[in-house]
């Protein structure tokens, strides 16, 4: 009977708040939701005892939902603010795996109460007791409900903000706004791979900065979105109606701003990779755009992978509405392309409230976040933006040199992929739209070609790789002169530490030599010496002479005086390289243009191709071959000494085809002066 229900019983001024507080903290269940809905109209009761309700309610999720938009309609909006933030900050502060702790830790501290209030055993275990303490009772009952989630609490905490803030009239409302962001963010970056909780941040955000834009389509998924009541709210007791000044009016819109890059910033470094793609793949839907000839027949492009793939599409839809809101906000281009390349500054843990707009800093990485997707919306989508002009030397230079590490720590390739992917679609966009360098950046554009080489090198993904490996070749030919793509090519042949990035090297070389061919004059060139202004230096021999000492280094050289393994890890890395330059000689060979043109026979002879490159390769793998085949190798992996074996007997292959057509060429130049010739050392071991 409801005279008999403890909650309507105990009513004020039956009793005073604090003890029917006590009273709603052991009497409160799920069935008794209802009733507590009813009493929560009374604005005075509400106003007195809502801000100590939140925390009672939040474990009854979803059943509480209206219960606690009472407290945020009807509460004291400045008590229930600070208990909101106060319950936001528990859940930035706890981990996932620490949750099932945390409870039992909350369920003890009841147990100690219960304790103290000389409440016996006996007593909580009978039936119904009203002074039995819900999550007592959860504890012994088998189909008790599963607590409600981190992403579900903080999204019904979100929507008490999104109604609480608008109800506080102060002076300085900036002041209760900058204290609830900041409770928001540590809780989101722990629930920012969930996707509902980013969709509650957006439409707290739009709820506060008075957009109307309709929200985000209902999910599939178990956690929906929760809708704000749309009820009116009673007026803040402690409040003055009075007009707030112009300065407070662009703080509160500046701090929305800072905002919603640290929002973007969370959700971008919070996706995972699925099948190579790595954030919203910008860098790879451009490509496919202005190269459609290069997309693999019966491949699914990185567009249609967007277009049907739901968790990909999901990405698309949110970070639209963050472009909307951003647009809403009025954060302009500009703003964002200041934030990135301004100097990062250490944070100060003492730092008081901000009281000017210039105060709030914007988020570094998510302002390129931001920036990148109002470019792609361009680019992209054909959408309209307002975009900066910028230019490889020295925008870009210094958007890849904020963002991504420094050569000199070795972290470069160690940020997020969406990261990575974000700067490459910068510079994809740039070197575009560039007509070329000017004349006095020779340093920046070599500078930023060896920091986008290192990158190449050292990034996880293979798209990306295949991104930074492009872009730096881009570069490498339309910003830079022969002589300083020469001195590019050697410096990175010579001090480069990564294998990959050497056979990258020679890939350059030969799109460089290939290009120096076509573009040609009639007349052959015979001098070893740089090109002249008519003539590129790669149409000389003495490119080739110049990098000599960096190409056909000898194997024997690398794995003098180590044991096997360390010897044949070593050799194993360099296979690679190897290839490269086998590749490389059979196709300057094959070629008589290129062959005659850059004395390729002279080059054999003078730098002992076959004693100091081929027959060192030869000889090891013969070596590593046969250890592998006899079973005296250390790995006893069948499948990995298979693999081992055919990649041997492929560069094995590769020399001997080189042989064969130095052999073939050695022939066919027979009748050149002997200083031309150079095949002879070859031919007579033949």
């Amino acid at each position: 009977m409801a005279d008999d229900n403890p909650l309507l019983k105990a009513l004020p001024p039956e009793t005073d708040y604090i003890s029917y507080l006590t009273i709603l903290e052991y009497n409160l269940t799920a069935e008794q939701l209802p009733t507590l809905h009813e009493i929560l109209q009374d604005t005075t009761l509400t106003a007195n005892i809502g801000w100590d309700l939140v925390h009672l309610l939040l474990p009854l999720l979803p059943a509480s939902r209206e219960c606690l938009q009472d407290v945020a309609r009807l509460g004291n909006p400045r008590e229930v603010v600070l208990k909101v933030t106060e319950l936001l900050e528990g859940i930035g502060a706890v981990d996932e795996d620490e949750d099932d702790e945390a409870e039992e830790e909350e369920t003890d501290d009841v147990a100690e109460k219960l304790e103290e209030l000389n409440i016996k055993d006996e007593e909580a275990g009978k039936e119904a007791d009203p002074l039995v303490h819900p999550a007592l009772r959860s504890r012994e009952s088998p189909e008790a409900p599963k607590p409600p989630s981190k992403v579900d609490r903080f999204s019904a905490l979100l929507e008490m903000l999104s109604i609480l803030h608008p109800r506080i009239q102060t002076k300085y409302p900036s002041r209760f706004l900058s204290t609830s962001l900041q409770s928001i963010l540590p809780a989101l970056m722990q629930i920012a791979r969930v996707i509902e909780a980013t969709e509650a941040v957006l439409a707290f955000i739009k709820a506060l900065s008075g957009t109307k834009r309709p929200r985000l389509p209902p999910r599939k998924s178990s956690s929906a979105v929760l809708t704000q009541s749309m009820i009116k709210s009673a007026p803040d007791p402690e409040g003055k109606d009075e007009a707030l000044g112009a300065d407070e009016v662009a703080l509160q819109a500046r701090l929305l701003q800072s905002f919603l890059t640290y929002v973007i910033e969370g959700y971008m470094s919070s996706m995972v990779a699925d099948e190579d793609v790595p954030g919203l793949a910008w860098s790879s839907r451009y490509h496919e755009k202005i190269h459609p000839e290069q997309c693999i027949p019966g491949r699914r492009t990185y567009t249609e992978l967007f277009t049907e793939e739901e968790s990909l599409h999901e990405r698309d839809t949110v970070i639209g509405q963050i472009l909307a809101l951003a647009r809403d906000l009025k954060l302009s281009a500009e703003e964002l392309l200041a934030s990135i390349t301004k100097p990062e500054e250490e944070d100060d843990e003492d730092m008081e409230l901000p009281s000017i707009p210039t105060d709030v800093p914007l988020s570094r990485i998510g302002s390129l976040y931001l920036l990148s997707t109002m470019a792609a919306s361009s680019a992209l989508f054909d959408a309209p933006a307002s975009l900066p002009s910028l230019s490889l030397v020295p925008d870009f230079a210094a958007i890849l040199a904020s963002s991504l590490g420094d050569i000199e720590s070795g972290s470069t390739g160690a940020a997020p992929e969406p990261l990575i992917d974000a700067v490459l679609f910068f510079g994809s966009l740039i070197v575009n739209s560039e007509q070329g360098p000017p004349p006095d950046h020779y340093t920046g554009y070599y500078n930023l070609c060896k920091r986008l080489s290192l990158l190449s090198a050292n990034i996880p993904s293979p798209a990306l790789r295949y991104h930074a490996h492009i872009l730096t070749s881009s570069m490498l030919h339309s910003h830079l002169s022969d002589g300083d793509r020469l001195a590019f090519i050697s410096s990175t042949l010579r001090d480069c530490l990564y294998p990959n990035l050497k056979v990258s090297a020679i890939g350059w070389l030969k799109d460089e030599i290939l290009a120096a061919e076509r573009n040609a004059q009639a007349g052959q060139i015979t001098e070893e010496r740089p090109s002249t202004e008519e003539t590129s230096v790669f149409a000389t021999p003495y490119c080739l002479t110049s990098l000599a000492p960096y190409l056909f280094v000898s194997a024997d050289t690398r794995i003098e005086g180590l044991g096997y393994a360390q010897g044949y890890e070593i050799f194993q890395g360099d296979q690679g390289f190897y290839s490269a330059v086998l590749n490389l000689i059979y196709l300057l060979i094959s070629s008589p243009a290129l062959s005659s043109r850059l004395q390729i026979a002279k080059l054999i002879q003078e730098q002992g191709v076959s004693s100091r490159f081929l027959n060192p390769i030869l000889s090891n793998a013969d070596v590593f071959s046969r250890s592998i085949r006899h079973g005296d190798s250390a790995n006893d992996d069948i499948e990995e000494n298979d693999a081992a074996l055919a990649s041997l007997d492929l560069l094995v292959m590769q020399v001997e085809e080189v042989q064969d057509a130095m052999a073939k060429a050695d022939k066919s130049i027979r009748h050149l002066p002997p200083n031309v010739s150079g095949f002879g050392e070859h031919a007579e071991r033949s």
